[in-house]
């Protein structure tokens, strides 16, 4: 067994805390399936997203901060 596996095995041994077991258990069994979120995209959905990389090349976009701070400014008026 690899040492990660057995580091894990410790962890889950010693975890008692039901939610993140439960959680854990459903990350492993969906990282297991050979579904890709791409595949389960529509056409349009693709587009969108290669879209908005085309967009983030070329530098045309905001940062979280400042589109938080232009929607405080928006809030005041």
């Amino acid at each position: 067994m690899s040492p990660i596996k057995q580091q894990l095995h410790k962890l889950i041994d010693n975890c008692d805390d039901e939610f993140i077991l439960e959680e854990t258990r459903a990350f492993l069994e969906n990282s297991s399936s050979s579904k890709d979120w791409w595949d389960e995209l529509s056409e349009e959905d693709k587009s969108l997203v290669m879209e908005s990389e085309v967009q983030y090349e070329k530098g045309d976009f905001i940062s979280h901060s400042q589109l938080m701070q232009q929607f405080e400014a928006w809030k005041k008026k």
